[in-house]
């Protein structure tokens, strides 16, 4: 299949990528839409230091393809928006609801891809255990929130990161309150969101 790689160098597109059989609480998934974020962009600048070779996009949605036998939460032929968190959903941090600080999940990387033929294969990272800028993708199922059909995919790619970031940024960090006034500085993707969070 195609991917979007970045090599260290440069990125190019790559068409003999292929992506490992699902292990369990896994699926996969058929990206059909993907947004750019500039974490991606800052992964090709160094200002994100992150390991290549790497699948880049981490803003995604698409169809379940296929499950692990022992995945509940969605099924083949469910829409779903992707989420950057694998979270164990069994640890102290996600009892208490913060899933973002999941010890099972907290900066361990993924390398579900590879590339090439023979003795010049070699593994591919997922960016931000994702990897969307490809055809298909291989994720915890955690990962996979399943979203009504009407929803646009192309809209629905940009929950994963911007939206959540932003509305984020709100409630968890500024912690605004009803009735209180906020600014927002700055109203690209994540400033949107962020202004529509607090309202």
């Amino acid at each position: 299949m195609k991917a979007l790689v970045w090599d260290g160098t440069e990125a190019k597109v790559e068409t003999d990528v292929q992506v490992r059989d699902l292990r369990a609480g896994e699926v996969r998934v058929r990206i059909d839409a993907a947004g750019l974020c500039h974490s991606d962009v800052s992964v090709l600048n160094g200002t994100i230091m992150f390991p290549p070779p790497v699948v880049l996009g981490h803003e995604g949605a698409g169809e379940v393809i296929q499950v692990a036998p022992d995945v509940t939460n969605v099924a083949v032929g469910d829409h779903v928006v992707l989420s950057t968190l694998g979270n164990c959903g069994q640890c102290g941090s996600c009892d208490r609801g913060k899933p973002t600080f999941c010890r099972q999940s907290l900066g361990k990387l993924s390398r579900p891809f590879t590339s090439g033929q023979g003795e010049d294969t070699k593994k591919l990272f997922q960016f931000a255990n994702l990897g969307v800028f490809c055809e298909e993708t291989v994720v915890k199922a955690t990962q996979a929130v399943k979203i009504p059909d009407e929803v646009p995919l192309t809209s629905a790619s940009l929950i994963g990161c911007g939206v959540l970031t932003g509305v984020g940024a709100v409630f968890n960090r500024a912690k605004v309150s009803h009735g209180e006034s906020v600014v927002v500085i700055g109203v690209g993707g994540i400033g949107l969101n962020a202004i529509q969070g607090a309202a």
